[in-house]
């Protein structure tokens, strides 16, 4: 099964949950940690980000990868320039291994929570390179890295799921 992520869903999806965190801050630390994230100037630099968590993520579910891209990037030891500008959106792909027993229909569903996972390791990642060392930075950081991680286990758990039993229906 193959499925696309989109660098600009993802990078709005940063920019949403972090106003949501900052909005519901106790505190103005960490409204001030999650302050950059909410600068559409910082976009560019976002999407590399995004590249970054979404090639350490897909390391975790090796398993069922048949293969990645990194929008057309070529697996060579140097990938070429990666402009940090505001750039178009690119896709970044990953193709899965389901299981037997595993519906294709769930397809959405773990694209949708690949994104969440790429998601919460940008954030995680932003606001432990954002800070000096601090114990609101700190704890900021493992709650968006425990999501991250959340997410990943929830897709490995789907994956790994056993698959229906067959059952024979008995006309009468």
């Amino acid at each position: 099964m193959h499925i696309s992520l989109s660098t600009t869903v993802i990078t709005d999806t940063v920019h949403a949950l972090a106003a949501l965190e900052s909005l519901s801050a106790a505190d103005d630390t960490a409204r001030t940690l999650l302050r950059p994230l909410l600068d559409r100037e910082r976009t560019g630099i976002l999407r590399l980000m995004v590249k970054n968590a979404f090639a350490e993520i897909i390391l975790h579910l090796l398993p069922y990868v048949d293969g990645a891209e990194l929008d057309n990037e070529l697996p060579a030891v140097n990938p070429g320039h990666q402009a940090a500008g505001d750039e178009a959106d690119t896709l970044l792909g990953i193709d899965l291994r389901l299981p037997a027993g595993v519906s294709a229909t769930l397809g959405p569903l773990l694209r949708r929570n690949l994104e969440l996972a790429v998601t919460y390791r940008v954030l995680a990642v932003a606001v432990t390179s954002a800070s000096s060392v601090s114990d609101a930075a700190s704890t900021l950081a493992s709650s968006f890295s425990d999501r991250s991680a959340n997410a990943v286990a929830a897709m490995l758990a789907a994956l790994r799921s056993p698959g229906r039993p067959f059952v024979r229906s008995r006309a009468h």
